[in-house]
């Protein structure tokens, strides 16, 4: 008995070790399987470094904007000056420089941007401007070689379209452009060559031209990657920002009245009459925050000396067609043609806009409910062409 009794202690105490030693290796296997906190990304920033022609933009993820410096410690590295937009969920850089190349990237559980899919446009110099109408449409401007006009999807990154407004004539770079209704409006610059403002007309329904538009009373609608120079006020109503440049026309500001598709022939704002100076870009966010950026001299508007930056930012108001004054004497001026100038809206309050000069890069923030303007952040490592914001 006592045998039977210790040979079942012995094997009862045998299970029980075994019982031990799977439940700690089942601890082990748990404590490895466990996934690295991911970071979360709430905004995208691109800064661009380099000289000449020879410039690199670096991607950067932030988990807000309240940061006093950036640099490009932890960027990812894109082989051309580029702009950044995006769909609410992934950063897509619209690049300079051929070919025509646009990227998808989206952020890792470590906040890195990562090259998801691309579009390349063979035989064209730059992408111009990119309108992302939601997650499976957008449309974008190529130009320099092939000028066309692509509608893709921002999901699979494949072109699902081509519109043709060739008929707009040759040697023309298709500019900056805005969706309004079940109509696709695209800025059309001639350099100036026909002393006139144009602008493409496409249905979206039918993805065709519906018909160019012209004004004489201004020209030239020229744009940068980072720039705009097409907004829409609340009711509806289209403006549209001429730089003048290489005309004898000054700049101005036209209108295409909501739910119309001409230039509204009531309307002119002429901002060189205002300034005196040429304009560039158009940035509206509400009564009372319209801006424009004035050239103190146009023999360095493309910053060719490269020490003498030339712009300032200025309000404007639309509806009374007149000019407010500077945006803020104290900030310094900005090379805006040649390196980055936009205007970002990034709350009920607030825009962001960026100033490149020789002394340092930095983003600015104004307020506007007070008007006031404060630095946001400097970057170390080169001047910022864009920021977006992400859907959480």
């Amino acid at each position: 008995m006592n045998k039977l009794k210790t040979t079942t202690y012995i094997y009862i105490l045998g299970l029980l070790v075994a019982f031990n030693m799977l439940s700690c290796g089942s601890d082990d296997d748990a404590t490895t399987s466990v996934e690295e906190p991911v970071v979360k990304i709430n905004h995208g920033v691109a800064v661009v470094s380099g000289a000449g022609d020879v410039k690199t933009t670096f991607l950067q993820g932030l988990t807000n904007l309240n940061t006093t410096s950036i640099d490009n410690k932890n960027s990812t590295e894109v082989g051309q000056f580029s702009s950044v937009y995006s769909d609410g969920k992934a950063m897509f850089t619209a690049g300079f420089g051929s070919p025509a190349t646009m990227k998808k990237f989206v952020f890792d559980k470590e906040g890195k941007a990562v090259l998801e899919q691309e579009i390349i446009i063979p035989g064209s110099n730059s992408f111009s401007s990119v309108e992302i109408l939601n997650e499976t449409t957008g449309y974008a401007t190529v130009g320099g070689g092939i000028s066309k006009v692509i509608q893709f999807d921002p999901s699979t990154m494949r072109i699902t379209g081509e519109i043709d407004i060739k008929d707009a004539g040759d040697g023309i770079f298709y500019s900056d452009m805005i969706i309004k209704d079940t109509n696709l409006f695209v800025a059309l610059n001639d350099f100036g060559g026909s002393g006139t403002a144009k602008v493409a007309v496409v249905d979206l329904k039918t993805n065709t031209l519906s018909k160019i538009i012209t004004d004489d009373r201004t020209a030239t609608l020229f744009n940068t990657l980072t720039s705009e120079i097409m907004t829409v006020d609340a009711q509806g109503d289209i403006y549209i920002q001429a730089s003048g440049l290489f005309s004898d026309k000054p700049s101005g500001v036209l209108r295409i009245k909501n739910g119309q598709t001409d230039f509204d022939t009531t309307y002119f704002f002429d901002l060189g009459a205002a300034f005196g100076k040429t304009c560039f870009g158009l940035y509206h966010f509400g009564e009372g925050a319209t801006f424009t950026i004035v050239s103190e001299n146009d023999d360095n508007f493309f910053g060719t000396d490269g020490a003498n930056p030339v712009f300032r930012y200025q309000k404007i108001d639309l509806a009374g067609t007149k000019k407010v004054g500077d945006l803020e004497t104290s900030l310094p001026n900005t090379f805006a043609a040649s390196r980055t100038s936009f205007m970002k809206k990034t709350s009920d309050d607030e825009v962001l806009f960026p100033i490149s000069g020789t002394e340092e890069d930095a983003l600015y923030s104004y307020k506007i409910s007070s008007g006031s303007v404060t630095k946001k952040m400097v970057s170390t490592s080169g001047y910022i062409t864009g920021i977006i914001t992400l859907k959480q």
